[in-house]
């Protein structure tokens, strides 16, 4: 998808808005298949789920810049304030602007929402990951060694034990 690098009037915000919209719905989608994935533990396609949740994060961001400039131009603060007083200063007239407005806040907060769960899910299976290895780690250590000769030797000294 290509990004329009200027937003001119409000029929051109629709626009992008519209873009923004398709774009979260696109990116929801690609967070609910990771989740799907997580829960299933099946890693293989985590990395390419990592790359395309990238494209979309940067094709947002190009659309919330495009955005971001509209209303900056027209007066309106940068931040998520200035849609709200860019609306209330059209005295509601045009209804489609609100209307999507809204519905890209709604799969703004519902992508926040998947991505933190699954945030959640990665770091937990991260943590579990290095317990199991920390076990087989100790396990290693303390487990017999055997040397050419056949003698127990002490982990990390290599000399037989009834050398020392």
């Amino acid at each position: 998808m290509t990004v329009n690098p200027a937003i001119d009037s409000p029929s051109d915000l629709v626009k992008n808005l519209e873009a923004e919209i398709r774009t979260y719905q696109a990116f929801i989608q690609v967070l609910q298949t990771e989740q799907d994935a997580l829960i299933q533990g099946d890693i293989d396609p985590l990395l390419e789920l990592a790359q395309i949740k990238s494209e979309k994060v940067v094709l947002l961001s190009q659309l919330a810049e495009n955005r971001t400039r509209f209303l900056s131009t027209r007066g309106c603060a940068q931040e998520h304030g200035g849609m709200a007083k860019w609306l209330l200063q059209r005295n509601g007239d045009n209804p489609q602007i609100a209307e999507l407005w809204q519905q890209l806040l709604s799969l703004a907060e519902k992508a926040r929402q998947l991505n933190q769960i699954n945030g959640s899910m990665i770091d937990t299976r991260l943590r579990n990951n290095q317990q199991a290895l920390a076990i087989l780690q100790t396990a290693a250590k303390q487990s017999a060694l055997y040397g050419p000769d056949g003698q127990t030797l002490s982990p990390g000294l290599g000399r037989p034990l009834d050398k020392v």
